[in-house]
């Protein structure tokens, strides 16, 4: 008998994106599990942070938040190369969750990016896990692309938003 995988696909939007953490908490109540998570945009931060089991300090510290909390996270100084690199976001991420390769972590998850010259979307089944989230992140513009792989990639919202078929396709299902 055919074992059945169950998949969760985490949208962007930052609201939708702190809803995430009270849909993932609720399904846990009843012991359901999500053996495959896709990701884009804060769907992927989210999506880290349960699929390392992490979710509860991730949940204290976004319920932590105020307004002045998100710009200093954000800005930087003029100096350091751009307005915003993000860079505090990803070092709280990186403290949030631990490092992990993404094929080591206890779920299977995919983070959505796009090449920003192709505009292909481009999943990480694969390495750094805090690369393939940060990537995932970045919005052409605000913030600077990331090279990877031989390729500059930004946050795949654009393309992807809600990733759907592609935890259909890492679940293998048609």
């Amino acid at each position: 008998m055919k074992q059945v995988k169950t998949g969760l696909a985490l949208g962007a939007g930052a609201a939708k994106g702190w809803a995430h953490i009270g849909v993932t908490t609720a399904l846990a109540r009843p012991g359901l599990r999500s053996d495959i998570i896709a990701g884009c945009s804060i769907g992927a931060r989210v999506g880290a942070a349960y699929a390392r089991n992490r979710l509860i300090p991730f949940k204290r510290w976004a319920q932590s938040f105020h307004y002045r909390d998100v710009l200093r996270l954000m800005v930087t100084p003029w100096h350091s190369g751009g307005l915003l690199r993000g860079k505090r976001v990803f070092n709280n991420i990186r403290r949030l969750i631990p490092c992990n390769a993404i094929e080591n972590m206890p779920r299977q998850i995919d983070a959505v990016a796009i090449g920003f010259s192709t505009e292909q979307a481009r999943g990480f089944t694969e390495g750094a896990l805090h690369t393939a989230v940060s990537v995932s992140l970045r919005r052409p513009g605000p913030l600077t692309a990331v090279r990877h792989n031989d390729y500059w990639l930004v946050g795949g919202a654009s393309v992807n938003p809600a990733p759907v078929s592609l935890t259909c396709a890492l679940g293998r299902i048609l």
